[in-house]
């Protein structure tokens, strides 16, 4: 008889150890997918954090870029301008300056 009882409390510790092993691969794996989320967590605001600032910076290049597309259209005009004859002798009256053959009037202020 002895033997029929522990043949019967083996299957019992076995069937014990089975079910804890079992239970520790549960605990393990809920513990691995745990870090797992709070890793992809982690990475999704940090990726987001960084668009953020990604987006305000390419605000602020295209605004500079604007600007600097606008300078560099009144410069091609001024260089357009500066091409013309017409041009260069309305800069030069301007500043006092006539052609040989050209009297330079003034009008004194009173």
């Amino acid at each position: 008889m002895s033997v029929s009882r522990s043949r019967r409390h083996t299957p019992s510790r076995n069937q014990d150890n089975k079910i804890a092993g079992a239970k520790r691969r549960l605990r393990m794996w809920l513990i691995f997918m745990a870090l797992f989320i709070g890793w992809g967590t982690y990475t999704y605001f940090s990726q987001l954090n960084t668009m953020e600032e990604l987006r305000s910076d390419l605000k602020a290049r295209e605004k500079e870029k604007g600007e600097v597309e606008q300078v560099r259209n009144d410069l091609r005009q001024e260089v357009d301008r500066l091409n013309t004859t017409e041009y260069i002798l309305q800069l030069a009256r301007s500043r006092g300056m006539v052609l040989p053959d050209e009297l330079l009037i003034r009008k004194h202020d009173e």
